[in-house]
């Protein structure tokens, strides 16, 4: 897999120059995501200026005016897209769980989400986040998205994202890819990371999964733009897909991602509890199941914070 190094040592203008050799990977990208936000664009770009001054930090901003320099698309069209997921929940659906075994937790997930020509899989990458020459933290991505939907601090915890779908109206906060990018980059702890993704108001619905290095720290946070309930593991794991269990809520949405998502959790449960997985492979066992994988998987991954280990395929 493909890793590529961002110097956060650099000032943000600076950190992505290496998107001049990707330029055709970020064209197809955005240009993939702007076929399903064609409906929200005017309204969008309505609100953007206010809403970039409130809740979008300089550095990503200057970071994504970087990026411009290397594609078709101006920073503001860049950072739109970057806010695919806030926007636009239904092409998700995702499973994910955590398991301890041996002195070790282990995190793996596989990402759901249907893109025209497969554009998402062949461009994953997996980058290093580096200050002083050191990992700050990792990410599973693709160039010219500056957020994060999947990355590990090592020594600390991994995070996912999983979409949801509730009737909440949506909130003017700070997208939750952005976020996720602030706890792993931030010197939180898996305490301190949990407190932040619990307790910060934000544009929509997620289910997080975190997973630490310290026995028992594996946990699903739940939340709505304005509330939150915490889930813990039971039996030494916990899962996740794409329904709230700690939550009451109804919903008239329907989509993939919910239609889908008892059979995926119910599948997985009963393969962890029938035997925990040793490693990797192990892992990637499971995400493979027939029941359990979907036709829009574009990648698979392993997460083990405490060992600074991430292993990915696309699929």
């Amino acid at each position: 897999m493909k890793t590529i190094e961002i110097n956060l040592d650099l000032p943000p203008k600076d950190r992505w120059h290496f998107a001049k050799n990707y330029t055709q990977e970020i064209n197809d990208i955005i240009t993939c995501y702007w076929v399903d936000l064609e409906d929200y664009v005017e309204l969008i770009e309505t609100y953007l200026e206010a809403y970039k001054s409130l809740f979008i930090p300089t550095s990503y901003i200057e970071e994504i005016e970087c990026i411009a320099n290397y594609c078709a698309y101006t920073s503001d069209q860049i950072l739109i897209a970057n806010l695919y997921y806030d926007i636009v929940k239904f092409a998700f659906a995702c499973t994910a769980f955590a398991f301890q075994k041996e002195g070790h937790i282990w995190h793996a997930r596989n990402l759901d989400w249907w893109t025209e020509n497969d554009v998402l899989k062949k461009y994953t990458k997996v980058f290093n986040y580096t200050k002083g020459g050191k990992t700050v933290f990792q990410s599973v991505g693709w160039v010219g998205f500056v957020g994060v939907l999947s990355g590990m601090k090592p020594n600390q915890f991994s995070i996912t994202l999983n979409a949801i779908v509730s009737d909440e109206a949506p909130n003017m906060a700070k997208p939750i890819t952005f976020l996720l990018r602030e706890v792993l980059e931030g010197d939180n702890s898996f305490q301190e990371a949990q407190e932040i993704l619990e307790q910060t108001e934000i544009i929509c619905d997620c289910l997080l999964l975190i997973a630490g290095t310290a026995a028992n720290e594996m946990l699903v946070i739940e939340r709505t733009p304005r509330s939150s309930q915490t889930r813990l593991a039971k039996n030494g794991f916990i899962i996740v897909t794409n329904d709230y269990q700690k939550i009451a809520y109804e919903s008239k949405n329907q989509s993939a991602l919910k239609d889908t998502s008892c059979g995926r959790y119910n599948q997985t449960q009963l393969l962890l509890e029938k035997k925990l997985p040793k490693n990797p492979s192990d892992c990637f066992q499971i995400l493979n199941d027939k029941a359990v994988k979907m036709q829009i998987t574009v990648q698979q991954m392993v997460f083990n914070a405490k060992l600074g280990l991430i292993e990915v395929k696309k699929m």
